[in-house]
């Protein structure tokens, strides 16, 4: 059985057909995928052909968002020490096999 290819938003552009906004999403393998739902044309185009060039030059990439300077990474914890249990677990298997 065959899977499909994940596909991640990579910014937004306008529709060739209705000018609405509408996402740009890019699979696994470099397929660019411009599909409006509201007139339902569907747009695909393959890593390094002509096509891909021409949507990817319409596309606005979203904006990554900057590192905040005031935000500094915590330093991890110490590792908690696990204590032995101080006597063994009582449970349904010790009723049954007599030791009480």
């Amino acid at each position: 059985m065959k899977t499909r290819p994940k596909k991640t938003i990579i910014g937004t552009t306008e529709c060739v057909c209705c000018g609405r906004e509408i996402p740009a999403k890019e699979s696994e393998t470099g397929t660019l995928d411009v599909s409006c739902q509201w007139c339902e044309l569907p747009t695909y185009a393959k890593k390094g052909t002509e096509a891909h060039r021409v949507l990817m030059a319409r596309v606005k990439r979203k904006a990554e968002p900057e590192p905040d300077a005031t935000h500094t990474q915590q330093p991890a914890p110490p590792p908690v020490e696990v204590k032995p249990a101080a006597r063994a677990a009582r449970s349904a298997f010790d009723i049954l096999s007599g030791r009480v």
